[in-house]
C-alpha cells in the first residue's frame, strides 16, 4: 500500500501533481485549491454586452477565423492530383 506523501496515511486517491498517490483529505484540498485558482483567474462572459475578452470566447474566435480560412482555401487537393514543379538548376 502506497502512503500518502504529505501526512502518511494510506493512498487511496490519484491527483494530477507530483506526487499522485494521496489520501481523501488531501485530495479533496488539492481539487478545491486548483478549482479556486481558476475561479479567481477567469473573467466573466459579457459577450452579451459588447465584445468579450474571456479566454473562452477567444478561443473561440480563434477557431471561427480558422473554419473561414481553411472554407476560403477550398479542398485539399488528392492524392493523385499531379502538380508542375520548378527544377533547381
Amino acid at each position: 500500500m502506497v502512503c500518502c506523501a504529505y501526512c502518511g496515511e494510506p493512498a487511496s486517491l490519484k491527483i494530477v501533481a507530483n506526487p499522485e498517490q494521496v489520501c481523501q483529505a488531501h485530495a479533496v484540498e488539492f481539487w478545491c485549491g486548483l478549482l479556486d485558482y481558476v475561479r479567481d483567474h477567469s473573467t466573466p462572459c459579457v459577450k452579451h454586452e459588447g465584445s468579450c475578452t474571456c479566454r473562452a470566447c477567444d478561443e473561440l474566435n480563434v477557431a471561427y477565423v480558422r473554419a473561414r480560412a481553411i472554407a476560403a482555401a477550398g479542398p485539399a487537393p488528392l492524392d493523385d492530383d499531379q502538380f508542375q514543379i520548378r527544377l533547381a538548376s
